[in-house]
């Protein structure tokens, strides 16, 4: 990878939840039609509902908060406390970013029928496919071994992404909610894992740059 590759990935990611909030919604016909569509799905696959409604509480504050305090007291009894405190702070501050969002942008959750589960009023991004992505991504990141950190990070994506899909299922959310919850997950944690291995680096003396490392 070059130096480039993150910059341009993280502006990519960027991109793409501008985009979402630009154009998603209750006047965008994919939306529309992604919406519409479950709603038949739910009322011939009742059972199969009730299991997505079970499942998607992966993705709520009940269970992703006590995840991350525990993970957080796990790490600082085992006396990393940096990554105690910068894991805390990813995962925190991006839920309380997405608070903000939600506040600012202001959109209408579809309302085709009642609710299944109880959510708020703002629809973008998504807390569940926001919050699922900060808290399991950041946990293959800053508290899973390096040895396991692709296979967890792999696992984690792939559960974030299983969570978000549950919302235009049940009829909560737009797809440009997902897709931007996603996104606005991956560029959170990967701003604050690059300020902070840049931190580490710095702290230990390292330079890029230098000769140690052969390009000096």
């Amino acid at each position: 990878m070059t130096r480039w590759t993150y910059p341009l990935l993280g502006l990519a990611l960027l991109l793409v939840i501008v985009i979402a909030g630009v154009i998603g919604g209750p006047y965008f016909a994919p939306d529309m039609a992604v919406d519409r569509w479950f709603i038949g799905w739910r009322a011939g696959h009742v059972d199969q509902t009730r299991a997505i409604l079970a499942f998607t509480q992966l993705g709520g504050s009940l269970v992703l908060v006590p995840v991350v305090l525990i993970a957080t007291g796990w790490l600082w009894w085992r006396g990393e406390r940096r990554e105690a405190l910068l894991f805390f702070a990813t995962t925190m501050s991006g839920r309380a970013m997405v608070e903000l969002i939600k506040w600012a942008v202001d959109r209408p959750r579809p309302s085709f029928d009642p609710y299944p589960v109880i959510v708020s009023v703002k629809s973008f991004p998504s807390g569940h496919a926001s919050n699922s992505t900060l808290t399991l991504v950041s946990l293959a990141l800053f508290v899973a071994p390096a040895r396991w950190r692709a296979a967890a990070l792999t696992a984690g994506i792939a559960l974030a992404v299983a969570i978000g899909c549950t919302r235009p299922v049940l009829g909560v959310h737009w797809p440009t909610d997902i897709i931007a919850g996603w996104c606005f997950g991956l560029l959170w944690v990967g701003a604050w894992w690059r300020l902070s291995r840049r931190g580490e680096a710095a702290a230990s003396g390292y330079s890029p740059a230098s000769p140690a490392d052969g390009r000096g």
